[in-house]
């Protein structure tokens, strides 16, 4: 059995989807982290990087329930795939989370339509 783990600090770049899959909860967000490097220059910048984070069950009711755009969490995840219409998915499947600083003028997650990996 492959085992792989992805912890991370960031923030949720936009209010989570909230929908049903049958009669479980999923959730999913875009998480944006920073990646360092080098410019060409040889300064070290950060890079935003967009990261797919998708919760299911217990773990989509937190995220429905306290996560809001431009709130800061620490993750940790695990890497899944799929395929969906021909093309290859991915994202991060969201195992524990903790919750950081919510900006001052956060709103709560509305319902949307998402597309996630079979259950």
């Amino acid at each position: 059995m492959e085992m792989n783990k992805w912890i991370a600090i960031g923030k949720v770049e936009a209010a989570p989807q909230i929908s049903m899959n049958g009669d479980r909860k999923q959730a999913f967000f875009n998480f944006i982290v920073n990646n360092r490097a080098p410019n060409a220059s040889g300064q070290w910048v950060d890079n935003p990087v967009s990261v797919p984070v998708y919760a299911v069950d217990k773990k989509a009711d937190l995220i429905e329930k306290y996560v809001v755009a431009g709130q800061e969490l620490t993750v940790e995840c695990q890497y899944m795939n799929w395929t969906a219409d021909g093309q290859l998915q991915h994202a991060m499947k969201l195992l524990n989370v903790s919750f950081g600083f919510k900006p001052k003028d956060s709103v709560q997650p509305q319902e949307a339509s998402v597309t996630g990996p079979p259950m």
